[in-house]
């Protein structure tokens, strides 16, 4: 997650050392006589989680309000510093393999501006079919060094009043942010708790009840309560809880493993996350789709009961793992997702696509085709894909040459022979030379191993090698 650190510059502190000396004295001469939150009986990495140590305790949690239709949804999602321009999210929300995007509603520590999120950004996302996360990056743990952090004093009752207070200030100005977006109530609203020092027991016992007061409020005002820390932080003290305690509705967990894992080795229950989680398993990757490039988080969502979905594979990734056989109208699968990122119109991403190869599938296969000069049959012969798989620039390539116009050449030629004779690798290697070189000599192109202009032109228009051994096509 994005959070702007805004800690005090050092030489603003020495300033007013002197200045804090004497208050310093005068509260540490208080009713309440010293506390310090590094004392070492606080430090109990063992200890459960401590919310509260009075005789009053809080009512039980109220119950959330209900969900709106459709927010049951699982699938990827991506979050950035700042909400997309809208032709961005346009080019996105076919080309890239995400359904949702993570928005920064508001707080203390939000690190970046939000010119584009707007009441009329909210709704045109919404209509597209994007499915919205938002987030609230209020103030973080007291043993952090965010300048603006959680009171960490329990208070006379035991129960952190302080932090619950600042908790209530948070939930009211967070719902009155997702009001003002156009956010309906029932909707889901994370708060954003970074990493703390969970042996810290007031640190543990006053971001508890921070958290608890959240969900309680967040629940009063309208809507369903959520919370972002890591595993090993928030989420793992949240597991630990209690039926008294106000647990989220939904959890999104920062660890960085493969999509879709749950960290059952480092939280008391990993089950309650089972149904309404987001896992963000990759930070900071610059990636492109659409022609548009952005630094982003990657996330797997599930929330309520719903699918599990595969992890996204982009069309190049597709198209060099892919076998391929005949595909003609009606068929469904894989093959013909891969089929539809190439010839549709918006360089869809395979998972935006149906995999059934309708009628739009075979008029844009057809009219492929008669680009290339291929029968304008619609459907997807041994020709059509080398020509498929081949679609790109046309540089000079020879042995030793790496890069994906290598694995474009690779998956075109074993297309082109009509079985896997070369391992798409994007490595110009023995074998992917030995190919080649049987390739010019069909195109009576000599038999040096250099990939010309001449060679990509014969794969683009489907020029097949002459199967020498029985052809395997699965």
């Amino acid at each position: 997650m994005r959070v702007l650190d805004r800690s005090v510059p050092l030489p603003v502190v020495l300033s007013a050392a002197l200045a804090l000396y004497l208050t310093v004295a005068l509260v540490l001469a208080g009713p309440y006589g010293p506390f310090d939150d590094n004392d070492a009986d606080q430090a109990d990495p063992a200890a459960a989680p401590v919310v509260a140590e009075a005789e009053d305790q809080l009512p039980p949690p109220p119950p959330p309000p209900p969900a709106p239709p459709g927010s049951a949804w699982s699938g990827f999602a991506f979050d950035a510093c700042r909400a997309p321009r809208q032709g961005v999210m346009d080019r996105w929300l076919t080309s890239s393999p995400f359904t949702g995007v993570g928005i920064y509603l508001g707080g203390i520590h939000r690190a970046c501006p939000q010119r584009h999120l707007t009441s009329g950004w909210v709704d045109n996302q919404v209509r597209a079919g994007w499915k919205l996360l938002p987030i609230w990056v209020g103030p973080q743990a007291s043993c952090t060094g965010y300048r603006h952090r959680i009171t960490a004093r329990p208070g006379k009752s035991g129960l952190y009043d302080a932090a619950r207070a600042r908790a209530t200030q948070e939930a009211e100005q967070a719902v009155a942010a997702a009001r003002a977006l156009g956010l309906v109530p029932g909707e889901l609203l994370f708060y954003d708790l970074e990493p703390f020092d969970t042996a810290r027991r007031h640190c543990r016992g006053s971001s508890l009840a921070f958290l608890d007061q959240w969900t309680r409020d967040v629940h009063r005002l309208g809507y369903r309560s959520g919370v972002y820390s890591h595993v090993r932080a928030g989420i793992a003290l949240l597991s630990a809880t209690d039926r008294d305690y106000a647990r989220p509705d939904a959890v999104w967990y920062a660890w960085i493993d493969r999509p879709r894992t749950l960290p059952g080795q480092y939280v008391a229950a990993p089950e309650y996350m089972r149904t309404s989680r987001v896992h963000q398993y990759a930070l900071d990757t610059r990636v492109e789709f659409g022609g548009h490039r952005m630094a982003i988080d990657w996330n797997f969502v599930s929330l309520g009961a719903t699918s599990n979905p595969r992890a996204p594979v982009g069309c190049d990734d597709a198209a060099g793992r892919a076998r391929t056989r005949p595909v003609r109208s009606g068929d469904r699968g894989a093959l013909v997702r891969l089929v539809q990122c190439l010839v549709l119109p918006g360089q869809p991403h395979p998972v935006k696509t149906s995999g059934l190869h309708d009628a739009t599938t075979v008029r844009a296969v057809g009219a492929f085709q008669e680009r290339r000069g291929l029968p304008a049959t619609g459907a997807v012969d041994r020709r059509t894909w080398t020509a498929l798989l081949s679609q790109g620039s046309t540089p000079v390539l020879r042995r030793g040459a790496r890069g994906e116009d290598v694995r474009r050449l690779q998956r075109s030629l074993n297309a082109a022979v009509g079985r896997r004779v070369v391992r798409v690798d994007g490595t110009y290697g023995a074998d992917t030379a030995r190919t080649v070189r049987q390739y010019r000599t069909r195109l009576g192109l000599g038999r040096r191993v250099v990939v010309t202009r001449a060679v990509w032109t014969a794969l683009s228009r489907g020029t097949l090698l002459p199967v020498r051994t029985p052809e395997r096509q699965a």
